[in-house]
């Protein structure tokens, strides 16, 4: 079979077992971020009903173990709630304080203290008291209902998690009959290490040598993620593996109709999604608006950074914590449930992606879903994306000011012709029609 040759079936009644041992542990997280809501898509599509071929892998006392369905959704459902995945904007305070930034009702400077910040440990300790007790008696309650996996049944891990420790695969040694299938997101830390912290590069090599010795399969977003994946798994001495290359479908959320927001639409802003982290190259946009600060005053489109503060940032913060030029125009807002973000990308005059190196993208894929303005660095991920996406290089700032300023002048998207919404490629249904039948070919 060719690498990346899939056979079409309907159903799949082979027996499934959904990894969600690193979802199990994003309990101390306000809001998802781009792996975890394709571990949760995974988890909905996979455990949405109880039946005998479906079952959930989790980390127990005695190591990695098969649960019930059941049991594995209550604890995904907990996830969601915590997530506050279906939360409206009206009763999400991250949204509130954004959309009153937005219309000068408060300060747009946020001020998040460095070691504070929403993803800081104090808060991530204080959500983990709060929630634990109740996961505890969840963790334990599936302990109790550990299911042996069936013959040639397939192993599913969508998380990278924790492919870095290879002895958390033993089990699958023993049992040669089971298909391991792994998504692979990306290889940054290999491809780029200087955007992440030290020990990430070491962790994806490992990984990738566990992918090499085992994996039965693997799935990944585009075909530039398989071809870097193949040239190293070559190196390792794996010459061929089955592969699907699928894009991520986008939240059913994004699929909704477009909402207006008299409040937000009055005033001309960007958003930026994504983890504060050098790889997205937020430096270049706050660059930018320190000239539209200083060009436009307090006419200067306002521009959103819709993610929690990462790592290997030091000079965004510098720039976001101590430059004036830009306080009165960029706001920080961490923590936005998805609806929250949806209403934020349908009023936005446009989302900006000006990324050094995207495995995918999910936020320009949302944007399209919903026919709202892109721009983004000139990648084989985007281009993948078709027409919808307006590509710039990330190092050419004058091509992005001269872009920004042309949206913020022109009539806004919602008030020109309808533009075409995103193709069904985007959609869950197809996409997990193609992960079953890839999964009955391993």
């Amino acid at each position: 079979m060719n690498r990346r040759e899939v056979s079409h079936c309907s159903g799949l009644d082979r027996e499934i077992v959904l990894d969600i041992f690193r979802l199990s542990t994003r309990l101390v997280r306000a809001t998802p971020n781009g792996i975890d809501r394709a571990d949760a898509s995974f988890a909905a599509h996979f455990l949405s009903t109880d039946v005998s071929n479906r079952k959930a892998l989790l980390l127990t006392p005695l190591g990695p173990r098969a649960i019930r369905a059941s049991a594995a959704r209550k604890i995904f459902e907990i996830i969601q709630t915590q997530w506050r995945e279906t939360t409206r904007p009206e009763a999400d305070p991250a949204f509130l304080r954004t959309r009153a930034a937005l219309a000068g009702q408060t300060p747009s400077h946020v001020g998040l203290p460095r070691k504070l910040s929403a993803a800081s440990p104090f808060h991530s300790l204080r959500t983990a008291l709060e929630v634990c007790p109740r996961a505890a008696m969840l963790h334990a309650s599936a302990w109790m209902q550990m299911q042996a996996i069936g013959a040639n049944a397939v192993y599913l891990n969508v998380s990278h998690f924790p492919l870095w420790v290879s002895s958390y695969f033993s089990w699958l040694r023993k049992r040669p009959d089971i298909k391991p299938v792994f998504m692979i997101h990306d290889l940054f830390p290999i491809e780029h290490p200087e955007f992440f912290r030290p020990n990430e590069l070491q962790r994806q090599v490992r990984g990738l040598n566990v992918i090499a010795e085992i994996a039965a399969g693997v799935i990944v977003y585009t075909p530039a993620v398989a071809d870097t994946l193949m040239a190293h798994l070559d190196g390792l001495g794996r010459k061929t593996i089955p592969m699907l290359v699928q894009p991520l479908p986008v939240s059913p959320i994004f699929h909704e109709q477009r909402e207006h927001d008299e409040l937000l639409a009055a005033r001309p802003y960007f958003l930026i999604c994504g983890t504060i982290e050098p790889r997205k190259n937020h430096l270049l946009l706050l660059n930018l608006w320190r000239e539209l600060g200083r060009s436009l005053g307090s006419l200067a489109p306002k521009l959103i950074l819709a993610g929690a503060r990462g790592w290997e940032n030091e000079n965004i913060l510098d720039m976001l914590e101590r430059c004036p030029e830009i306080r009165d125009h960029v706001i920080e807002a961490p923590g936005l449930s998805t609806r929250s973000l949806k209403r934020l990308i349908d009023n936005a005059r446009a989302v900006l992606m000006p990324s050094f190196a995207e495995g995918y993208g999910l936020p320009v894929a949302e944007a399209l879903t919903g026919g709202i303005p892109v721009l983004a660095s000139d990648l084989p991920s985007f281009r993948a994306m078709g027409e919808g996406v307006i590509r710039l290089n990330p190092l050419d700032g004058l091509g992005w000011l001269a872009a920004i300023r042309r949206l913020s002048e022109a009539p806004a998207h919602w008030a020109q012709s309808r533009q075409d919404r995103a193709p069904a490629a985007f959609s869950s249904e197809t996409y997990f029609q193609r992960i079953e039948a890839f999964l009955s070919t391993v």
